[in-house]
C-alpha cells in the first residue's frame, strides 16, 4: 500500500506539471480548455471557472487536460470559432503541444536543483584498478575521484562511462589526496565477456583455462551459439588440456565488444547503514565462510556464489579464455565475521536471510562521499546534471530503436511503481532525484514524434508551418487513434515484462 501511495503521488506530481504547461498555453493564445482534472476516474468534486471545470477525480493518479478541438473529428464542424485548438495558428498548436515536454523538463531541472541544494552531489570514486589496462598504464589509483571528463563535471559512473564508449582520448581531473590531477587516457577495445551458470555433478577443478571447443565447435563460435541455449541445454567445453566441463545451462550475460579503461567503481561499501537483527549499524562485514572482506567490491563479488544453488558454477570466457571460475557456498549457514565497536563479532546467518537483507533499501553505506558547489553554483551545477541526464535518455531511446538496447529492458508501470516504492522505502534523497529522473523522461518521450503523444502534434503542426495547409481532421484523427492503440498495445507489453520481471 505504500508503494502505491508514493507512486501515485509522484505520477500526480510529474503528470499535474506536464498538462500545467499545456492549459497555460492553450490559455495564453485564448484556447478554450474545458477542463483541467487532477487523478482519473469518476468525479469527486469539482469548481467552475470561467470556461474551465478543474475537476479533482477518485483515483488520485496523474491528470489530463481537454483542450477544445484538440480531437480534430470533433473540429470539423465548428471550423469557425476562434477557441478551438483546430483553428489556431500552426505556431500557436506548436507551442500549445511543446509546452508539456517543456514544463516536465523545466521540473526536472528545479527537483534536480533542489536535491543539490539539500544533498550535494556523488563522488565518482576508483575502487579497484585493473592491472595492465589502459587506467593502470595512465596511472589511475584506487581512491581516485574522477571530477571532470574533458571539461564537464561527472555526477555518476554512467557519464564517464558515455564518453569512454566513443573510443576517443579522454582528459581526466582527478582528486587525488585533496590534490587535483590532469591526465589523458585512451579507451582500451576490450573482447566480448560471456558469464555462464551452469548446474555440474561433477566438482570443477581448472588447471588451464584455453578453450579447444564450445559444444563441439570452435571457441570463436560461442557468439552465434549461446545466444540460442536456453535453460536445461546441454553445456560441453573442452579446454586444451584435454579436461571436459559438462553441465546444464542455467543462464548467462554477454557483454559485447566496448571500449573501457579498466576500472571499478565504488558503489556500495561494506558498512552496515542502519539497524537491522542481526546486525547493527556501522557493523562493518569482513569475512563470510572464511573469505575476507575489504570492501563492498569483495561483498558484491562474492554474492554471486552465496545466491547460486549449490551444485551451480559459474565461469566467464573471454578471447577464447575462461577467465573466471566460481562455485556457489554449499553450506546453507554463513559465517559472518563483522567488525563492532572495535571489536569481531560472529553472525551465524541462513543464505536466504541475508540475501533478504541485502536487499533493503539503502543497508550498505556508500563507498563515495558527496560535494557541495558553493553558492549558487548549485544551480549551473544541478543544470548541467540535467543536461547529462537528458542526453543519456535520448541515447538509450535511440538505441532502443537501433536494438542496442533490447525493449524488455524498458521499466513500465509496474516497474516503475516499484522503483518509487523502493526510493520511498530509502528516503527523500532518493524520492526526489526519481522524481527528476521520471518528468525528465516523461518530457523526452512525449517528444518522440509518435501520434497521439505530444510529439505528434507538433509534428501536424510544423507541417501546416511549411505547407500552409491544415491537416484534414478525419486523416489527423485517425493517425492518431492508430497512434493511441500502439500505445496502449506497448503499455501492456512493458506492464507485462514489468510482471515477469517480478517473478523471476
Amino acid at each position: 500500500m505504500l508503494t502505491l501511495f508514493w507512486f501515485m503521488v509522484v505520477i500526480t506530481i510529474v503528470v499535474f506539471f506536464h498538462e500545467l504547461g499545456h492549459f497555460l498555453f492553450a490559455k495564453l493564445f485564448k484556447t478554450k480548455v474545458e477542463e483541467f482534472s487532477i487523478g482519473m476516474g469518476p468525479k469527486l468534486f469539482s469548481y467552475k471557472g470561467k470556461e474551465t471545470e478543474f475537476r479533482f477525480n477518485l483515483i488520485p493518479i496523474g491528470g489530463y487536460v481537454r483542450i477544445a478541438g484538440e480531437e480534430p473529428e470533433n473540429a470539423e464542424g465548428l471550423s469557425d470559432n476562434p477557441e478551438l485548438f483546430y483553428n489556431k495558428k500552426p505556431w500557436q498548436k506548436f507551442l500549445i503541444a511543446f509546452a508539456g515536454p517543456l514544463f516536465s523538463i523545466i521540473l526536472g531541472y528545479i527537483v534536480l536543483s533542489i536535491s543539490g541544494l539539500l544533498y550535494g552531489f556523488p563522488e565518482v570514486k576508483i575502487e579497484k584498478v585493473i592491472k595492465d589496462s589502459p587506467a593502470y598504464y595512465a596511472g589511475i589509483k584506487p581512491g581516485d575521484v574522477i571530477k571532470k571528463v574533458d571539461g564537464h563535471i561527472v555526477f555518476d559512473s554512467s557519464i564517464l562511462s558515455l564518453a569512454i564508449k566513443e573510443g576517443k582520448e579522454l582528459n581526466l581531473e582527478i582528486i587525488r589526496n585533496g590534490n587535483p590531477i590532469n591526465l589523458n587516457i585512451k579507451p582500451g577495445f576490450f573482447d566480448p565477456e560471456y558469464t555462464i551458470i551452469f548446474k555440474s555433478d561433477e566438482d570443477i577443478n581448472i588447471d588451464s583455462y584455453n578453450i579447444k571447443s564450445f559444444n563441439m565447435n570452435p571457441p570463436e563460435k560461442i557468439q552465434e551459439i549461446l545466444p540460442n541455449l536456453e535453460k536445461g541445454d546441454k553445456l560441453i567445453i573442452e579446454l586444451e588440456n584435454g579436461k571436459i566441463l559438462k553441465g546444464k545451462i542455467e543462464g548467462y550475460s554477454i557483454s559485447p565488444q566496448r571500449y573501457a579503461i579498466g576500472v571499478y567503481f565504488a558503489t556500495f561499501s561494506n558498512v552496515i547503514n542502519k539497524d537491522i537483527s542481526p546486525f547493527k549499524k556501522e557493523d562493518k562485514i569482513i569475512a563470510i565462510n572464511g573469505k575476507k572482506i575489504s570492501n563492498g567490491l569483495d561483498l558484491i563479488d562474492l554474492l554471486s556464489s552465496i545466491s547460486m544453488s549449490p551444485d551451480d558454477n559459474l565461469i566467464t570466457i573471454s578471447n577464447n579464455k575462461i577467465t573466471e571460475v566460481k562455485k556457489s557456498i554449499n553450506s546453507e549457514t554463513l559465517n559472518i565475521i563483522t567488525l563492532r565497536n572495535g571489536k569481531k563479532a560472529e553472525i551465524q546467518l541462513s543464505k536466504s536471510k541475508f540475501l533478504s537483507i541485502l536487499q533493503e533499501p539503502l543497508i550498505l553505506k556508500f563507498a563515495f562521499d558527496k560535494w557541495r558547489p558553493k553558492g549558487l553554483e548549485v544551480i549551473s551545477v544541478s543544470f548541467q546534471w540535467a543536461n547529462t541526464l537528458l542526453r543519456a535518455m535520448v541515447d538509450v531511446i535511440g538505441q532502443l530503436f537501433t536494438g542496442k538496447v533490447k525493449t524488455t529492458d524498458v521499466m513500465g508501470p509496474v516497474g516503475i511503481a516499484g522503483a518509487v516504492g523502493q526510493a520511498a522505502k530509502a528516503g527523500p534523497e532518493a524520492l526526489i532525484s526519481l522524481i527528476a529522473l521520471i518528468t525528465l523522461n516523461l518530457g523526452i518521450v512525449n517528444l518522440l514524434p509518435i501520434p497521439a503523444l505530444d510529439g505528434g502534434r507538433i509534428v501536424f503542426s510544423i507541417y501546416e508551418m511549411i505547407t500552409g495547409k491544415r491537416t484534414n481532421p478525419k486523416i489527423e484523427a485517425t493517425i492518431h487513434t492508430i497512434g493511441f492503440l500502439i500505445l496502449m498495445g506497448l503499455f501492456v507489453y512493458f506492464t507485462y515484462n514489468d510482471i515477469l520481471r517480478f517473478f523471476k
